[in-house]
């Protein structure tokens, strides 16, 4: 489906890097991954105080290797993290475990998406009422008027925030866990809201905000996730404006290259096969191949990151491996 041999271990340096830079407690961290370099010092240290991110954004990375803590090589970093999320999961089913409010829903939706994943990939018994509890906080949460999700439970929308948790949703309904049909059209209604009204197919973070690239790839996955056809004109005319964006370091922005690689892999045909060719060597070139940070990606080389000083070293990786895998 469009790796190489350089792509794929590219993966494996990645995930390795990964490990060797895990919390003895499981965790990973944007802004204490540093501390637990063994030998040297990475640079790229994140602003963002969120454990639970972190961890959640590690764990899937190796569970897109196909990685699980039932077995390979990576079970003990896998069942470590997945033990650390499980105790910071409060009786709500929220699995943030930091303090600040704007990126509580960003943390809870990634973390959520982890665990479905795990219970999706392996059906331990012991993972599926903590996965079921996570969708469960996230529709609780969902804003009753305008459909999507935004910064704490019930408040505003935005695009953003939204997309981590359609797809918490959609994992853990492919795992076979319990979804509400209606919780979708409340995504619907927000997507409606959000869409640009001046041009096709593109998306806003928010109805008073103009259309981005990185909310139009983000809201067409939305689309996507709900139902729309390859042959969506809404879709298409989406896919034909990230084509002309395709990824360049000049404009570096994984959070964008993420959402757009997934939207671009469900089309398939051309938009895939120019998206991955650009993307996927474009990724493999930049990666660490020797030194201090080996199999890693800085935030700040070739060119810097659109949120390299947010999310740093252990955020662009695992976004880069992420979209590889």
């Amino acid at each position: 489906m469009g790796g190489t041999e350089e792509s794929e271990a590219a993966v494996e340096l990645g995930l390795k890097w990964l490990a060797s830079h895990q919390h003895p407690d499981g965790h990973w961290s944007i802004h204490d991954f540093d501390s637990q370099c063994k030998g040297h010092q990475c640079t790229g240290v994140g602003s963002f105080q969120s454990d639970s991110a972190a961890t959640g954004l590690a764990l899937l990375a190796f569970f897109g290797a196909g990685y699980t803590h039932q077995g390979d090589k990576y079970q003990k970093p896998v069942a470590a993290g997945l033990n650390w999320l499980l105790q910071q999961q409060k009786k709500n089913g929220d699995l943030f475990n930091g303090s600040a409010e704007f990126v509580w829903f960003y943390s809870h939706g990634i973390a959520a998406i982890a665990l479905c994943e795990a219970y999706g990939m392996t059906h331990d018994t012991k993972l599926r009422q903590p996965a079921q509890a996570a969708l469960d906080f996230i529709v609780e949460s969902q804003h009753p008027e305008f459909g999507g999700w935004r910064y704490k439970p019930q408040f505003e929308s935005d695009t953003s925030v939204s997309g981590w948790q359609v797809m918490a949703l959609k994992s853990g309904e492919l795992a076979g866990l319990e979804v509400p049909r209606n919780v979708y059209s409340g995504v619907t209604r927000w997507l409606n809201l959000a869409t640009s009204k001046s041009a096709q197919g593109l998306f806003a973070y928010h109805p008073s905000r103009p259309a981005t690239l990185a909310m139009t790839a983000e809201g067409l996955l939305m689309r996507q996730y709900l139902g729309a056809s390859r042959g969506d004109t809404d879709l298409l005319a989406g896919g034909e404006h990230l084509r002309k964006h395709l990824p360049v370091n000049a404009e570096r922005d994984v959070y964008y290259w993420y959402y757009a690689t997934q939207v671009m892999f469900h089309l398939q045909g051309e938009f895939w096969d120019e998206w991955n060719t650009q993307m996927r060597d474009l990724l493999v070139s930049s990666q660490r191949k020797t030194g201090d940070s080996v199999g890693s990606w800085s935030p700040d080389l070739p060119t810097e990151d659109k949120w390299s000083s947010a999310g740093g070293r252990h955020y662009t990786t695992c976004m880069n491996l992420l979209i590889l895998e």
